[in-house]
């Protein structure tokens, strides 16, 4: 039955897709010419695609930019003399620290040129905070809200749920290992409420954040950091409030603000940001070729998933295969590695470590920029690179171990279902999720975690040459900002992505802002392959279940999700 949903699904797509071929090759070979004058905007009220480059079917269906198109556009614009300024609804979406302020440094670095940037919002965080769309508003020049919009710059707070007691009802036994305190990842499962440790490493990350947080509005906004955090306390605050506390410039609507922008650019005309990358093209096109490697996801076995129209995972063959092609391209001159991971399977963290180490040796120079996280697996994969880059805002660290199962087994007997065991050797049985482990099986999966910590501190002292000590003391499972990182060592320097891109011109002797090529390994999948991919129905069903769960169940999904049940068992660095 499935396979028949999957083959009907996979005719319907040909229908539709051979329905409009035509129209869409006449719409890529017709290129409209950009006008010479305009305004570029983009909608942040949605969440921008976490697919590390862009595709183009997903351009034809309509799905919304990623970061890296954003990036690339705003660099672009900074020295194309037809754009005038940038118009940019914001307000419905929070995205992660590290990528606003990633845009917030593009948008300034495009200010810098003498274009002007508005920020046009219905509100900030309606019915919920807006601290992080609020922060990226105030690198613009002017920040607009409509009327009877809110800016709800509450503060910051974390939520952490803990499902040791819904767990018990069912039956479901937690038997999972971490090293050491501060690997909170399993406490979801094993805890019925914050240990002191992970109240510790939370205030404390909170704690930072929320300065940087403070700290960037005083700025932008010209006011005393005592006075924002007043403000904090007072929020959410409604539009005459925040118009006399001078966080905003103006109340009105969105069509002012286009009107605005429109008059600013003298009667320019607007265009949407993918719209005019598509055009004008990216940059960084001309000079010596720098690789740009994207490990974006759970970190799993295998080939990357989601390059297209489903769910991103970084896949270990995808990312060596590409590290291996660059290192054999001539051409290829330095990579830049681009993580945004929070962790994942061991082995394949470790196979792309290797990856990185086996470029340096064969002289291409690597440099890590890290995104909203380059945590755990993200960390060990990044930690042998000539130089690590990371926002302030980045989460990375959690240098730790965790691994384990969930047993079944009180489950099974509730329901009725008991297993007959019949196994040939002592510990046959120990991934069974329908029985606990033994006391020998209990023993191995030490040894296990033991093993790949030790290792994890080890070759993070290797390659960050650091004392075993202090990389101990910076361990122990617990996360950093990128600014706590950089002060215990395990980053190199603050910054976005063109920070890392100087010390790549820097590590092949170029001056800092010579032109380079960038170029992605591996390179974006063609509309053919896109539409192949589809056609195929490959991982649709699995996928939608996948997101399905996530919505429904949080956490927990990760514990039913089809093919992360095959990863429980395996030491994770996560």
């Amino acid at each position: 039955m499935l396979r028949f949903l999957v083959r009907l699904f996979a005719f319907i797509g040909f229908l539709v897709v051979a329905g409009i071929g035509t129209a869409v090759w006449y719409l890529w070979t017709h290129e409209e010419p950009l006008p010479d004058a305009m305004v570029l905007t983009l909608d942040l009220d949605k969440p921008l695609s976490s697919r590390p480059d862009g595709d183009a079917l997903g351009s034809l269906l309509g799905r919304e930019a990623s970061l890296r198109d954003v990036l690339d556009a705003l660099e672009r614009a900074r020295s194309d003399e037809r754009v005038k300024g940038l118009l940019v609804r914001i307000g419905g979406h929070e995205p992660g620290f590290a990528e606003a302020q990633e845009i917030r440094a593009a948008v300034e670095r495009l200010r810098a040129t003498g274009r002007f940037a508005l920020a046009f919002a219905e509100g900030f965080g309606e019915g919920g905070a807006g601290n992080r769309s609020y922060y990226l508003a105030t690198g613009f020049d002017e920040v607009w809200v409509q009327p009877l919009g809110d800016v709800g710059i509450t503060g910051l707070a974390a939520q952490i749920p803990f499902a040791r007691g819904a767990l018990d009802q069912l039956g479901i036994q937690p038997q999972v290992q971490q090293r050491e305190e501060y690997k909170s990842f399993a406490d979801t499962f094993t805890q019925r409420d914050l240990t002191p440790a992970n109240r510790e490493m939370t205030q404390a990350l909170l704690s930072d954040l929320s300065k940087q947080l403070v700290d960037g509005i005083a700025k932008a906004r010209r006011l005393d950091p005592g006075e924002v955090r007043a403000l904090i306390d007072r929020a959410p605050l409604m539009d005459q409030e925040a118009l006399q506390a001078r966080l905003i410039d103006r109340i009105g609507y969105r069509d002012e603000a286009e009107a605005e922008a429109r008059r600013r650019a003298g009667g320019g005309e607007t265009v949407e940001l993918t719209d005019y990358l598509g055009t004008a093209g990216p940059p960084h096109r001309d000079g010596p070729v720098v690789a740009l490697i994207h490990a974006v996801g759970t970190i799993s076995r295998g080939e990357s998933e989601g390059r297209g129209i489903s769910e991103v995972s970084a896949g270990s063959d995808t990312i060596v295969e590409a590290f291996d092609k660059a290192v054999e391209d001539d051409d290829v001159k330095a990579i830049l590695f681009r993580v945004d991971s929070g962790g994942g399977s061991v082995t394949a963290s470790e196979s792309i470590r290797r990856a990185v180490v086996r470029a340096r040796e064969r002289g291409k120079p690597v440099v890590v920029s890290m995104g909203d996280a380059a945590a755990s697996g993200g960390y060990w994969i990044s930690m042998n690179a000539d130089r690590i880059v990371a926002m302030p805002g980045t989460i990375t660290g959690s240098i730790g171990v965790v691994a384990g199962k969930m047993s079944l087994e009180g489950l099974s007997e509730k329901l009725g279902v008991h297993w007959g065991v019949v196994a040939d050797a002592k510990n046959a049985g120990m991934w069974s999720p329908f029985r606990a482990f033994s006391e020998s099986e209990q023993a191995r999966l030490t040894a296990m975690i033991d093993r790949t910590y030790a290792s994890f501190l080890a070759k993070v002292a290797e390659a960050r040459r650091l004392p075993a000590d202090k990389v101990h003391a910076a361990a122990k499972g617990r996360v950093w900002t990128g600014q706590q990182a950089l002060a215990l060592g395990l980053v190199d320097e603050l910054g976005d992505t063109e920070t890392a891109l100087v010390r790549v011109r820097e590590a092949i002797g170029l001056k800092p802002d010579a032109p380079v090529a960038l170029e992605p390994f591996p390179p974006p999948k063609s509309t053919l392959e896109e539409i192949r991919s589809v056609m195929s129905g490959k991982g649709l069903v699995r996928e939608a279940v996948a997101r399905e769960l996530r919505a429904w169940l949080g956490p927990l999904a990760e514990l039913a999700e089809p093919g992360v049940r095959a990863k429980m068992p395996a030491v994770m660095v996560r």
